[in-house]
């Protein structure tokens, strides 16, 4: 049984009209959204303004399409199933896409803000969900029948990696970084450590993906339009969309990192097969 309070961690992004309206928001809520942006150039002006004297790197990652799913899903189905039975997957776009950071696959390297650049929605279907993964910790933390829960996100070091590609190191999956941001995250490939001899790690991990899962599905919801673009703290927020199959939809997601990131990669992200090798240069 879930608390009803969970679905509080659920996030509507605030509409906003410029770079400094949309940092004030994004520190407060995690998200915002900004309309009117018509081209990549228009969203990559936007982005590095909201991200201002702290951007360090920026640039659109990938075309969210039915063209280019099929063809990078093709890839990575390919892919084997890694020693402890895990099995990568880019889902169907028919279905509600599972909740996550973006860059999960990339440790700390992943991008500590993130911009999903609407060109195209979907006929139907494709809306927007977002929510709030450090204030949902709080709400575990808050309520007794899940402080435990809360107490092992915050405390126990897990495997962060995708099947076949080791991050090498290991964190709780909510943290304070070193510049004092926090992270809290969430894909559907979190695991024990390697070796782990606590059996309940594997437990604690289901109790987390059944709570993100339950918020995904029971929590509020939103549709960007065609020009809108949602402005994200990727250390702080969950994101996915509801299935679509209008072949038409097109959306970009544009990735950056400040001076508040962890670690900022010195080459070019590829979720495809993300060679964590090359991250560091």
């Amino acid at each position: 049984m879930f608390s009803s309070r969970l679905t509080e961690a659920g996030v509507v992004p605030e509409r906003i009209d410029t770079p400094a309206q949309a940092r004030a928001v994004i520190e407060a809520d995690g998200a915002a959204v900004v309309g009117g942006i018509h081209t990549e150039e228009q969203a990559l002006d936007f982005a590095s303004k909201v991200l201002g004297d702290k951007l360090v790197r920026l640039g659109r990652q990938f075309e969210a399409s039915m063209r280019n799913h099929e063809r990078e899903a093709a890839v990575v189905d390919a892919q084997p199933v890694d020693g402890r039975g895990r099995k990568r997957s880019f889902g169907n776009p028919g279905e509600r896409m599972t909740a996550h950071n973006d860059g999960f696959a990339f440790g700390d390297y992943a991008p500590d803000y993130l911009f999903l650049w609407c060109k195209r929605p979907a006929e139907s279907g494709g809306d927007s969900f977002l929510i709030d993964a450090w204030k949902l910790s709080e709400l575990l933390a808050a309520d007794p029948a899940t402080a435990d829960l809360a107490e092992f996100c915050r405390s126990v070091d897990i495997d962060h990696s995708e099947p076949n590609f080791p991050q090498g190191t290991y964190s709780p999956i909510v943290r304070t970084v070193a510049s004092g941001r926090v992270q809290a995250r969430y894909h559907p490939y979190l695991a024990p450590v390697p070796g782990s001899t606590r059996p309940e790690d594997a437990e604690m991990i289901g109790r987390w993906s059944d709570t993100v899962l339950h918020v995904r599905d029971n929590g509020p919801m939103f549709r960007a339009g065609a020009g809108d673009m949602i402005c994200v703290d990727n250390y702080r927020l969950l994101h996915g969309r509801d299935g679509y199959t209008d072949p038409a939809r097109e959306l970009y997601s544009i990735w950056g990192w400040t001076t508040d990131a962890v670690a900022v990669p010195a080459n070019q992200l590829d979720i495809v097969v993300p060679d964590l090798a090359a991250l560091a240069g």
